[in-house]
């Protein structure tokens, strides 16, 4: 009972096809209804996680945005935001432009509405990220000339996606006080995303803070990207999906089925059976 199990959604918990299936949904249910500590990270921002996990009955926070957020389900209020300081952001943003790259800043307006500032795409994986949100109806995006007005917002993420030759020479010249993580497009090979958060917003202190806040022992992780290394580092047992980067298969402690075949619901059955 003292082992807090934390799994990413997209890659692993999640159908090729961005969906919780209707075999994970009923095996981690019912297992949570027996007692199983079951938690998710995910890059994912609350504006897209929330609907794809409402079939889970989920009872432990979970994070966001890879820790900008930790999200209580139960009470529905946050127990931590971790954002990017406006001149933090103002110079991430300026050193991108500068070496020819296209930012992509999320933010939360007085409002309290999620946006997406940016400036347009000009290549495939750009295109991909904001076709496929739009196309399911996404209320985020705002094409801007400039990022004034983002400034002013709340700052969640800055990101942009290129080849990682294109991106790579602006890590030197980015903020110190901003945590940088570079990861391969899974949909559109050949391309990366560079995301600039806070330097506690990372999947690693998320799920420590999660452990720590409901007072769990073990911690086992589930994950298929780079993003997860993070949490892999202080897991007590890591699993990589088949499906799963090199990256991320070398770093966990070992292998689950691929995302397309319930692959944590079915291992969270077995181990869950193990401990009976």
């Amino acid at each position: 009972m003292d082992t807090l199990y934390v799994t990413d959604l997209d890659g692993t918990l999640l159908t090729p096809d961005s969906t919780v299936s209707p075999t994970s949904v009923k095996i981690i249910n019912e297992l949570i209804g027996q007692g199983l500590r079951f938690s998710v990270a995910t890059a994912r921002s609350p504006y897209t996680a929330l609907p794809i996990l409402s079939e889970l009955d989920l009872r432990l926070p979970m994070a966001f945005i890879n820790g900008v957020f930790i999200y209580d389900p139960v009470s529905g209020r946050e127990l931590a935001r971790n954002l990017v300081p406006r001149e933090t952001a103002a110079a991430a943003i300026d050193v991108l432009l500068s070496r020819g790259l296209r930012p992509l800043v999320f933010t939360i307006a007085a409002d309290g509405h999620h946006r997406i500032h940016y400036l347009g795409e000009q290549n495939p994986s750009e295109q991909h990220f904001t076709a496929v949100r739009l196309a399911r109806g996404d209320q985020r995006f705002r094409l801007v000339t400039g990022f004034e007005q983002a400034l002013t917002e709340e700052i969640l993420t800055v990101i942009a996606i290129d080849t990682p030759v294109r991106i790579e020479p602006a890590l030197a010249e980015l903020p110190e006080d901003v945590y940088a993580h570079l990861g391969p497009d899974r949909d559109v090979p050949g391309y990366a995303w560079l995301e600039l958060c806070h330097p506690l917003a990372n999947k690693g202190d998320a799920v420590r803070f999660i452990r720590e806040h409901v007072s769990a022992t073990r911690l086992v992780c589930f994950g298929d990207n780079a993003n997860d290394l993070p949490m892999f580092a202080i897991a007590d047992s890591s699993y990589a999906v088949a499906n799963a980067t090199e990256a991320a298969l070398a770093a966990a402690t070992g292998t689950v089925g691929p995302n397309d075949a319930d692959g944590v619901a079915r291992h969270l059955r077995a181990a869950w059976a193990d401990l009976a």
